[in-house]
């Protein structure tokens, strides 16, 4: 099974039609705090401080936490988003590769990909396409 990809329009869509779809923002709680993040989305980091390594079993019962009972569990609709779309994608082989069976990314994450002077936010991703995001 391989992970499904979205740019950040799609993934919007979805959230905002499939009631039992959610979004867990993977990216470090610095990035959430500084950056900014996607309205209405769970936070669970793939890697974090102080050893930016993953912790497999740690993000998977993080999801299953975040997700709740009340949902399809492993059958819910997942849909991830990181900086750019790199951490987000092993976030969710990792998830599949625990049994979950709907999961996703957004392509050009929420800061989107380089440009030419090496910076993010100039040519796509979540709030470069004008998708809702707050500042905490």
């Amino acid at each position: 099974m391989s992970i499904k990809q979205y740019l950040p329009k799609k993934a919007q869509e979805i959230i905002t039609t499939n009631s039992d779809a959610v979004l867990i923002d993977v990216r470090s709680y610095a990035e959430n705090k500084f950056v900014g993040r996607p309205l209405n989305c769970l936070f669970v980091p793939w890697v974090d401080e102080p050893d930016w390594e993953p912790k497999e079993s740690e993000f998977v019962e993080g999801v299953k936490r975040s997700i709740g009972d009340s949902l399809k569990g492993l059958d819910t609709e997942i849909i991830l988003i990181c900086r750019s779309g790199f951490r987000s994608h092993d976030a969710g082989m990792c998830l599949i590769a625990h049994g979950f069976t709907n999961v996703s990314h957004v392509l050009s994450g929420f800061e989107g990909d380089l440009d030419e002077n090496d910076q993010r936010g100039n040519l796509n991703g979540w709030r470069h396409d004008g998708m809702p995001w707050s500042q905490c």
